[in-house]
């Protein structure tokens, strides 16, 4: 009697190890696919996060309502409380300070949306009437898309 395996055998056992392969490696790569996801998920998250808290960090810093020299939806021009000009404006796929780029792969168009709104929530192209600021930063890479919004209230007496 001979020892060992026929070829019908042989092709038989690499056959079926074959299909375990390509089982367990749909598995591994739909799990990296996962993992590669909530990463990009996160860093988006701690960028986004970032961006929007210098804006509104700077955006509170308005002196008066009147101190707004620009104010569309997607951008914004004032005169901060130590009577320095910033203008945030979105450039692309870029949001911008100034000429300085803040935050990289915003939505275009639309990645940057600045609403005013007066004391009663009402929104208001007067700039005399303008008592808060909201902002939406809506951010895009590959197949990750995250979305932020806040507002600034402009603390100060308003002229009438």
């Amino acid at each position: 009697m001979k020892k060992g395996f026929t070829l019908i055998e042989a092709v038989i056992a690499i056959t079926i190890a074959t299909i375990i392969a390509v089982v367990v490696a749909v598995y591994i790569r739909e799990g990296f696919a996962a993992w590669e996801f909530l990463s990009g998920q996160k860093n988006m998250t701690l960028t986004t996060r970032a961006a929007m808290n210098r804006v509104v960090k700077e955006l509170r810093r308005i002196r008066q309502s009147t101190n707004i020299t620009t104010h569309a939806t997607k951008e914004i021009t004032f005169i901060d409380v130590d009577s320095n000009t910033v203008t945030f404006s979105q450039s692309g796929s870029n949001l911008m300070r100034g000429s300085d780029i803040l935050l990289e792969n915003l939505q275009d168009p639309c990645g940057l949306t600045f609403t005013y709104h007066d004391a009663s929530g009402a929104e208001t192209a007067i700039t005399a009437q303008m008592s808060f600021v909201r902002c939406r930063l809506i951010m895009v890479k590959g197949d990750n898309r995250y979305m932020l919004e806040s507002a600034a209230r402009i603390r100060v007496k308003r002229i009438k």
